[in-house]
């Protein structure tokens, strides 16, 4: 992927995730799931890396990666901050990124865990009573 940013395009917006989300299918359309927006930034991050008012950069570019890594550090200081939960950026200009997913990694894989056994034990009895 590739990014151009601008001045204009440089907006982020901090969103705190929910520690848990629905775990059956999403076949009727969805489920209403609450992500609550915490702050905001434009520009985000240190002002000296926006210097130059349009920059290009692709995913990989290790400047970039960097000045990511220093804004989840940033954002990690701030008091809404809480390493209970998972926080997601979204910018205008294409990215997104989580913030502190190191902690609840474990949390996740098991919740993933639980959804994929159910799933596969609803398939299962589906299939025995259909026999």
């Amino acid at each position: 992927m590739k990014w151009t940013i601008t001045y204009a395009t440089n907006f982020v917006r901090i969103f705190r995730l929910p520690n848990k989300f629905p775990s059956d299918y999403c076949f009727s359309g969805g489920h209403p799931t609450m992500f609550v927006l915490v702050d905001w930034f434009n520009p985000f991050g240190q002002e000296d890396f926006w210097e130059d008012k349009t920059k290009e950069f692709d995913g990989n570019d290790i400047e970039y990666l960097k000045h990511i890594e220093e804004f989840k550090d940033f954002i990690k200081a701030k008091k809404y901050f809480n390493s209970n939960f998972t926080f997601m950026a979204l910018t205008d200009y294409g990215d997104a990124f989580v913030i502190n997913p190191e902690k609840r990694a474990h949390e996740l894989q098991e919740q993933y865990e639980n959804v994929r056994n159910n799933a596969v034990e609803n398939m299962e009895s589906t299939d025995a009573e259909e026999a």
